[in-house]
């Protein structure tokens, strides 16, 4: 073999080995996967009860859902303000949208702000805030102590104001219970002992 000969056999050879280099280099690019929180957050909660609303995120790959994925949800530690998800499970896994629905979150009993997180892998985490708030609280504000003759009306009707987070809650119905009329005790006119709570959030009983 001459060597022109062989000088075209290798610039063939090169030729074909650029061209499968470029063909390699050119496929393409490795899809981009993401979680988001897409719906859930910024809820606020009364502690023990369960959240109005389920925590969804969102797995994408290029802006399109992905179906079949398992979800992490994960609550901060029972130390402080957290919350329990529904018979303990915390993972769900993407429906056709790509969107995990988590099982029903209930706060614990402590108030307070957290984040609860949901993860696929080593994927960046999407994230829920989340507070607990203080449940409504009931005090006697008006009508004690007293004192009265037996068998006499008292000069002031009981008042229980309502409040929740220090502010006053309207609409809500309390009950007032005398002790068993077996001893000291007493009765409400008309048997009624039932009052709803004004603006205020103050119930006034009947007589």
């Amino acid at each position: 073999m001459n060597r022109k000969a062989y000088a075209s056999i290798l610039a063939s050879i090169f030729l074909a080995i650029s061209f499968l280099t470029s063909c390699g280099s050119g496929s393409a690019t490795a899809p981009t996967i993401a979680i988001t929180a897409t719906s859930g957050g910024g809820q606020n909660g009364v502690v023990s009860v369960a959240f109005a609303n389920p925590l969804v995120a969102t797995v994408t790959s290029n802006g399109t859902g992905m179906s079949g994925v398992t979800v992490t949800f994960t609550a901060p530690p029972q130390t402080g303000a957290s919350g329990t998800f529904a018979g303990g499970a915390n993972t769900a896994t993407t429906n056709a949208s790509g969107m995990a629905t988590s099982a029903v979150f209930t706060a614990n009993g402590t108030a307070g702000p957290y984040t609860v997180t949901a993860t696929v892998g080593a994927l960046a985490p999407a994230n829920f805030s989340l507070t607990n708030t203080a449940g409504p609280m009931i005090a006697a504000t008006g009508g004690t102590p007293q004192t009265v003759q037996v068998n006499q009306p008292f000069a002031m009707q009981l008042q229980a104001t309502v409040t929740q987070g220090g502010v006053g809650v309207s609409g809500v119905t309390v009950t007032f219970a005398a002790p068993a009329q077996t001893g000291a005790s007493g009765t409400f006119a008309g048997g009624v002992n039932t009052a709803t709570t004004n603006a205020s959030g103050v119930a006034t009983s009947a007589v």
